[in-house]
């Protein structure tokens, strides 16, 4: 049984994980929540315990701008992998609150 500490929402966007041993992973977000995400990857080439960095893009007056969160990997499963954020300062706060906040305004579940 999976524990979670959050409740999380079905957002669906593109989003890159940036793994330092192992390069850049495409994958898309399935689920998000204050205090991790589920992401959808083919085969995804990471062990749990490992940091990565969460990137993604949310669009804005000016264009898009870029959101850059720090996680753990919690789980790897054949379809994707979980992650936790760590270490989250009012900056990554604000960051999911705006995330959660684009995905209800544009449907994106």
């Amino acid at each position: 049984m999976e524990q979670r500490s959050c409740l999380r929402s079905a957002v669906k966007i593109p989003v890159l994980l940036d793994n330092i041993g192992a390069g850049d992973i495409r994958c898309a977000s399935r689920d998000v929540g204050m205090g991790g995400m589920f992401l959808e990857a083919n085969s995804p080439s990471l062990s749990k315990g490992e940091e990565v960095q969460v990137v993604f893009s949310l669009p804005t007056e000016k264009g898009g701008r870029d959101h850059y969160l720090t996680a753990r990997v919690a789980r790897v499963e054949k379809d994707g992998v979980g992650v936790t954020f760590f270490n989250p300062d009012t900056a990554t706060f604000r960051t999911l609150q705006e995330l959660l906040k684009y995905s209800k305004s544009q449907n994106l579940h």
